[in-house]
């Protein structure tokens, strides 16, 4: 574990949220401890950086329910319609290409894996990437697709 850890202590306890305490091994208390600590620089990094969680707009009076918007029938269809011709135009590429698409896209596999698994530099990737998308805007654009409805 990087970083500050707790003195060496001959118990350990964790307090529960109903206030009950536990005994736990020293593994699992440096586990919580440095979760913990985790925890704690991403809030302060997201106060920071001027960023809330869905939790903390949904309780707050301002913009409660607003994530609970269903969507109508005809935004359904209109998603199901653009879909289809994204999937139409994603069969139009090669096969390096849609393999590319897949590992970025769908996979979510960061750009350098991308490139150790094909065996290329990571600018390559990037170019390819760059290309591709520029590649698929056009066709879509034909397609008549807008976005918005993803």
């Amino acid at each position: 574990m990087r970083g500050k850890q707790p003195k060496e202590r001959d118990h350990y306890v964790l307090r529960m949220a109903d206030g009950t305490l536990v005994d736990v091994t020293r593994e699992v208390y440096l586990e919580w401890y440095q979760s913990r600590r985790r925890e704690k620089y991403q809030k302060e990094r997201n106060r920071k950086h001027g960023i809330c969680s869905l939790n903390e707009l949904e309780g707050k009076e301002k913009y409660s329910g607003f994530l609970d918007v269903e969507e109508g029938l005809e935004e359904m269809v209109l998603r199901d319609i653009c879909r289809d011709k994204v999937r139409e135009v994603l069969k139009n590429l090669s096969a390096e290409d849609a393999r590319l698409i897949e590992l970025l896209y769908f996979l979510e596999i960061t750009v350098t894996d991308a490139a150790q698994i094909l065996g290329c530099r990571r600018k390559t990737i990037q170019n390819r990437r760059k290309r591709i998308l520029k590649e698929l805007c056009g066709k879509m654009k034909e397609q008549g697709i807008q976005g918005g409805y993803f």
